[in-house]
């Protein structure tokens, strides 16, 4: 009896692998026939004109967080498809909401609490807790990586005006500034600024002047982009007024510099409290099993903790937005 119990396991779990990799392809399958369908549906918007209201407002819900979601690779400079990252998400978010509920299962059997009914207590509020923070970790990754870009973006915008003034002249057009200025931008910058320059070919110069001022994303960037259009727009003269927001810059510096710095603490804190919850939790049940029944059977107890996750999770999403300029 004992050895069919144990060649009963194996076969369990052996299945369970096949089933997981089984999923796995399948998953994958899918999302490469979605993206394929999706790319020639963009490159043939006339053969589905006459497709419902209903239906393109659901392609448009579905486009914006696919379509925020490749700016924010792009950003981030990751080769990674949206789809993939989406997929990823969903599949940690189920690995987070099914294993959680798994490891609290294999943890009360494991307990000798003197509680028979204590191992089919199932906590599914804070497993779908668990499954959101886990699931979101990939975008939250992603916006680190786009925070990081930025801020060394926003500690080099002096030079950037600075670097402008030496080429502005009012008799060239804004697009030959452009062009000089990009061989002796800063590193930091010289990724966005060719691509303004690019931009500058196939778009009008309002649209992509503020194009790169939402990607770089802070308050210097969109003063210059008022100063360079107004100069555009009404012939003036701009010399004088990039050189007062280079004192107006330079002023701030500090300040800056400070709320940079806090926001890097603020996300390193944050990331550090929510990795740190989780380890503080399984100490305290290793430590003493009787405080399994406090976290995880007790309603008050489960209160408190959905709430302290439900808390990490809000200010994980607060940090990511936290790095946004000031208006």
């Amino acid at each position: 009896m004992n050895d069919s119990l144990v060649w009963y396991a194996a076969a369990k779990n052996m299945l369970l692998g096949i089933w997981a990799a089984g999923s796995l392809a399948v998953t994958i399958w899918l999302q490469r026939r979605l993206t394929a369908v999706w790319d020639y549906r963009r490159r043939h918007p006339a053969l589905y004109r006459s497709a419902s209201q209903s239906s393109r407002l659901q392609r448009l819900l579905l486009a914006k967080p696919v379509r925020h979601l490749r700016e924010e690779l792009d950003l981030a400079g990751l080769s990674l498809g949206a789809e993939t990252v989406i997929t990823g998400m969903l599949l940690l978010g189920l690995v987070g909401l099914f294993g959680s509920d798994a490891l609290l299962q294999t943890t009360s059997r494991h307990i000798a609490l003197g509680d028979a009914g204590l191992s089919e207590v199932h906590v599914w509020p804070l497993s779908a807790v668990v499954s959101l923070i886990a699931g979101s970790i990939p975008y939250i990754l992603i916006r680190f990586r786009v925070q990081r870009k930025r801020q060394r973006i926003a500690l080099r915008m002096i030079m950037v005006v600075q670097n402008i003034i030496g080429h502005y002249r009012p008799r060239l057009t804004l697009a030959e500034v452009i062009a000089g200025c990009s061989p002796t931008m800063p590193d930091e910058v010289r990724g966005e600024w060719r691509r303004l320059e690019l931009a500058l070919h196939m778009k009008s110069i309002d649209e992509a002047l503020y194009e790169f001022a939402e990607r770089v994303d802070n308050e210097w960037a969109h003063d210059l982009t008022d100063l360079l259009l107004i100069g555009v727009h009404y012939g003036t003269d701009m010399t004088e007024s990039l050189h007062h927001l280079v004192g107006k810059m330079q002023t701030s510096k500090r300040h800056e510099e400070n709320r940079l710095a806090m926001i890097t603490v603020y996300r390193i804190g944050t990331t550090f409290m929510v990795f740190f919850a989780f380890f503080i939790i399984g100490f305290n049940v290793y430590a003493d099993p009787h405080n399994y029944r406090h976290y995880f059977v007790d309603p008050v107890g489960k209160t408190l903790l959905l709430l302290s996750f439900a808390v990490m999770f809000v200010s994980m999403l607060l940090v990511i937005r936290s790095g946004r300029r000031a208006v």
